[in-house]
């Protein structure tokens, strides 16, 4: 459903605090008994978001002996914990 046709819904909240979320909003927004939410106090609001994971293949990446050099360069670390870091990284010393 789009956007500009927002939901409302009054809920209760149980002796500890509990609520349920209304299943037209789980709906809405995918979240099932697996999703993360996250819930944000702004004022005298409170913001309720799902979560959403991203794949590994797209979380991590391979950088280059050069990113890996810059990075150590800006970091000012000692000759020997910038090995360890390339041995970490499977890289091997430059040439």
């Amino acid at each position: 459903m789009p956007e500009s046709n927002p939901l409302t819904r009054l809920v209760r909240p149980l002796a500890k605090g509990q609520i349920t979320l209304p299943v037209a909003f789980r709906r809405r927004l995918g979240i099932d008994a697996g999703t993360v939410l996250s819930l944000t106090l702004k004022g005298g609001r409170i913001e309720i978001a799902p979560l959403r994971t991203i794949p590994q293949e797209e979380a991590l990446r391979d950088y280059t002996e050069d990113e890996i050099q810059r990075f150590l360069e800006e970091d000012r670390i000692d000759p020997g914990t910038a090995a360890k870091v390339r041995r970490l990284l499977g890289r091997k010393k430059p040439a």
